[in-house]
């Protein structure tokens, strides 16, 4: 009986313990003498995807009959472009950016296609429109609308405060084409790669963390156990099949 009452109140303790270490906020601190996580993100299959075009219905003059789709962004080489790679459920280390992440309305298309914002206070995301007509801004997280915001004339601002963290679909409801992502992190470690693949994350604390690299159409992948030492740049390769 005592045995079972023991085992009862080391399971009591346990479940708090464990529930708050997977929903802790995020804390500023010093990182000395941080290390770096630097890689590439690459396709792994046998047969490449290719992206289609987009088949404008409106403001041809203004952007043309056509425009990429954007969707999967695969060079030459098997780099993959805009993939999100992020530290997975790191508490701890350095401060968040200042300036607002941009999300700018550009010739009937979102750009970036691919962007990383932050949920901490005083983040915030500035959408802006560079085209001289009407667009509008309908983001969702999980088919729940975010923002929802006119942009009615050219060079026209609106920046809004981050409140919620996943991936953030953007869409303009006046152009059904249009359509781009915003991940939303609840720490500063993350990056979108370029065209080469490539990506680095910096000023991270030493110790051993999971990856995860997201993509809108090749869905997730995760890197386990990737020690970054003081100072050092840990190499990895992501693969995508």
């Amino acid at each position: 009986m005592n045995r079972t009452i023991c085992m009862l109140v080391i399971v009591l303790f346990c479940i708090p313990a464990v529930a708050f270490t997977a929903g802790a906020k995020y804390e500023v601190t010093e990182v000395a003498n941080g290390g770096s996580i630097e890689g590439t993100v690459m396709f792994a299959g046998a047969t490449v995807p290719k992206d289609e075009t987009k088949t404008l219905t409106a403001e041809i003059d203004l952007c043309g009959k056509t425009l990429p789709a954007e969707k999967y962004l695969i060079n030459s080489n098997k780099q993959i472009k805009n993939v999100v790679v992020f530290i997975e459920a790191i508490t701890a280390g350095k401060p968040f950016p200042k300036e607002p992440v941009v999300v700018d309305n550009k010739k009937c298309a979102f750009v970036p296609h691919v962007a990383v914002s932050f949920r901490a206070k005083g983040s915030k995301i500035t959408y802006s429109n560079s085209d001289p007509v009407f667009h509008n801004v309908h983001s969702y997280i999980k088919g729940k609308t975010v923002v929802n915001l006119g942009l009615p004339k050219q060079w026209s601002t609106v920046t809004k405060t981050v409140r919620k963290s996943g991936v953030m679909e953007v869409k303009c409801d006046s152009h059904p084409w249009m359509l781009g992502y915003v991940y939303v992190l609840r720490h500063p470690y993350g990056t979108v790669t370029d065209e080469k693949g490539a990506f680095a994350l910096s000023d991270i604390p030493p110790g051993t963390y999971d990856i995860t690299a997201w993509h809108e159409a090749l869905g997730t992948v995760k890197m386990e156990g990737v020690k970054v030492e003081a100072g050092k740049a840990r190499k990895i390769k992501v693969e995508f099949k």
